[in-house]
């Protein structure tokens, strides 16, 4: 049984709704036999979610350094910096691009998907941990008085140009993962939509192979 948009349902065909709909097609992907068919609808947003992980690790580890700050708040800062992108991103990417793909939602902008998945990749891996990575690391160098770091009485302008002079350093680091990001969202998602079209194929082979079975023993 393959899964049709509601223009394109057959008269004598089993309705559902969208939550009905997205769990039996994500059983249908889990429970494909060929590893190859789908790879990246199973395993894609976990990868992404790693990457993020890891680029939240290496951004508060370079402020956390920089500040001199030790073991002081490292769960504390770790949980959302680095274990929060990593649980978010392939929840946000299974829901908001392989789900719509597998429903067949937006099939005539592939490249929606693309720029859908980058911005989660670059959103939750890059610009959510270089905001809050900073922060929290002022935040306990000025607690544990672990690092000189300007008073906040001084003004957002100084602040910012602390937290500038820390980046620097950083900033080839920096562009190396968001240019693993870019290339890493935009592969995985890739290869999804290669999936997605191989098993509607496939699915469409085996239907039409079934129906010219059962004409044959009709004759």
């Amino acid at each position: 049984m393959a899964v049709m948009k509601s223009r394109n349902v057959p008269k004598d065909a089993v309705v559902l709704d969208e939550m009905e709909a997205t769990t039996y097609a994500w059983e249908f992907v889990t429970n494909w036999e060929s590893f190859s068919d789908t790879w990246a609808l199973r395993y894609g947003p976990g990868f992404l979610g790693g990457i993020n992980a890891m680029s939240g690790i290496l951004i508060n580890r370079h402020y956390r350094n920089k500040l001199k700050l030790g073991p002081y708040g490292l769960l504390a800062s770790a949980i959302p910096i680095s274990v929060m992108p990593g649980l978010l991103t392939p929840l946000f990417h299974r829901h908001l691009i392989s789900t719509r793909m597998l429903l067949m939602k937006d099939e005539a902008c592939p490249i929606c998907y693309e720029v859908r998945s980058l911005a989660i990749q670059c959103g939750l891996g890059i610009a959510y941990p270089m905001v809050l990575g900073p922060l929290s690391a002022l935040m306990f160098a000025h607690r544990y008085g672990t690092a000189r770091i300007p008073d906040l009485m001084e003004g957002p302008k100084v602040i910012f140009k602390f937290v500038r002079k820390m980046t620097r350093p950083f900033t080839g680091t920096l562009t190396f993962l968001t240019v693993l990001q870019v290339v890493a969202s935009s592969v995985v998602t890739y290869f999804e939509m290669k999936n997605n079209i191989t098993l509607k194929r496939k699915v469409i082979e085996i239907e039409n192979q079934l129906e010219a079975d059962l004409a044959a023993r009709n004759r």
